[in-house]
């Protein structure tokens, strides 16, 4: 995992600086998970702690709270639409219109990712060139757009990766290995109503 999200450096297989900023460690301690006493780097996994193979799964604190803060406005927003209320900006910016959730197999990386864009070919265009189509969903709005994302990132949490922006420069938060187990994108964008105005109760 650590050679396709941060790798390489001139020097190494692996960035051994970048993977030290990410979970702030010395490079010497990354250095001792790559090249463990009992066999060399090629044959032996990595030995990172689990705490720190959780940081490294995830980005840095603040944009995970971002992404927090945008899934739980967008079930608000889920909750007023079924209501019949809306704001202005909401359809100004084409927040109601269609949009298509997609996973997709990220080009020349063991990586899978969940993207959205409106429903129209021009949109789909763009993401075809980032990657191999493995499954969509037309889902009614943005906002159910997020939802069905964040849903995707529960369930891939296990598998989850954070490339190195040389690695991945669009949607660094929403991806995983390729080997994880499929997405049954239909079933997630299913539960978006009730989950909505069960977590609008909630608060």
């Amino acid at each position: 995992m650590l050679i396709e999200c941060y790798g390489p450096s001139a020097r190494s297989p692996v960035d051994v600086a970048a993977v030290a900023a990410h979970v702030d460690v010395t490079p010497a301690t990354v250095r001792r998970w790559l090249h463990p006493p009992d066999g060399p780097p090629s044959r032996t996994p990595a030995r990172v702690p689990p705490d720190r193979f959780r940081q490294l799964q995830r980005a840095p604190d603040a944009a995970e709270e971002e992404q927090e803060r945008r899934y739980l406005y967008a079930l608000r927003a889920i909750d007023m639409i079924a209501h019949g209320e809306t704001i202005p900006p909401w359809r100004n910016q084409g927040y109601l219109d269609e949009h298509t959730v997609a996973v997709i197999a990220v080009n020349a990386k063991p990586w899978q990712q969940v993207v959205f864009t409106k429903a129209n070919h021009r949109a789909m265009t763009a993401i075809h060139r980032r990657g191999k189509l493995v499954s969509t969903v037309v889902v009614p709005n943005r906002f159910h757009a997020i939802a069905v994302t964040n849903f995707v990132m529960v369930r891939q949490q296990e598998w989850r990766v954070y490339p190195a922006e040389n690695q991945l420069d669009i949607g660094r938060t929403q991806v995983w290995m390729a080997d994880a187990p499929a997405v049954d994108l239909d079933a997630l964008a299913a539960k978006v109503a009730g989950v909505a105005a069960a977590v609008v109760r909630s608060h």
